[in-house]
This record gives structure tokens, sequence and C-alpha cells, in this order.
């Protein structure tokens, strides 16, 4: 159940990155679908959602650490209200011609509900 900081959060958080952020596009590959006439699977390929998130953020060198995270990586979130899919590893991201894959992600609640998701990127 949606607690009243979730009310009064969750649409500025929104609006902020609308206004403010950028558009990525997330790629979802192997989409499929089943079809109970005939019990067959259908690929339909990929799925692009663009949304806007904040601008990417380097970390910063005391973070780094060769392994969890490495000297490129970076960080964008995306709003969760209204979002078509649920953010995973692996899923890759675009933006600025480059193309990233989200290799962690950091749910950040607002009380009882999702605002925001943070997400890991590397090339």
């Amino acid at each position: 159940m949606a607690t009243a900081l979730d009310t009064l959060l969750i649409p500025k958080i929104k609006s902020l990155v609308d206004d403010y952020g950028k558009d990525v596009t997330f790629t979802i590959h192997g989409i499929s679908s089943y079809d109970p006439n005939d019990g067959s699977v259908v690929d339909s390929g990929s799925i692009d959602y663009v949304v806007k998130a904040t601008p990417p953020m380097n970390y910063s060198s005391d973070m780094i650490d060769g392994d969890a995270i490495l000297l490129n990586d970076c960080s964008i979130s995306i709003p969760a209200q209204n979002l078509l899919f649920t953010p995973k590893t692996g899923l890759v991201v675009t933006f600025d011609n480059e193309a990233w894959t989200v290799v962690g992600i950091r749910t950040e609640y607002t009380g009882e509900s999702i605002g925001l998701y943070t997400m890991q990127l590397r090339r």
C-alpha cells in the first residue's frame, strides 16, 4: 500500500527526470510468445523502450575497485512510475550513440513503493 511519502515523491521524481533527463533506449532481446492454438513459441525478436534517465554519472575513484566497479562504468537512474518493463541485468542501454550493458541494479524506495531504479552500466 502506498504511503503518503510515496504519493508525494513518486510524481516529483518522474517530473524532474522527465524535465531534466535525457532519452535512453533499453533493448530487451529474446521476446517470445506462446500460441495456445498449436503449442508453438513465436520469437518476436526485441523490443526497444525509450525512457528519460538521469544523465550518466561516472563513479568516483574511491569506488572503483577493478572488480565490481570498473574505470569506465557509469550509473543512470530511471523513474519507476509508469515504466513498461522491469530493469534487469544484461539489458542493453543506448544513449549518445553508445551501447552499454546493465551490470547492476539498485532499487530505490520512497516508502513502500519503488520510486527509482539506479543502474550500473558497462561498455
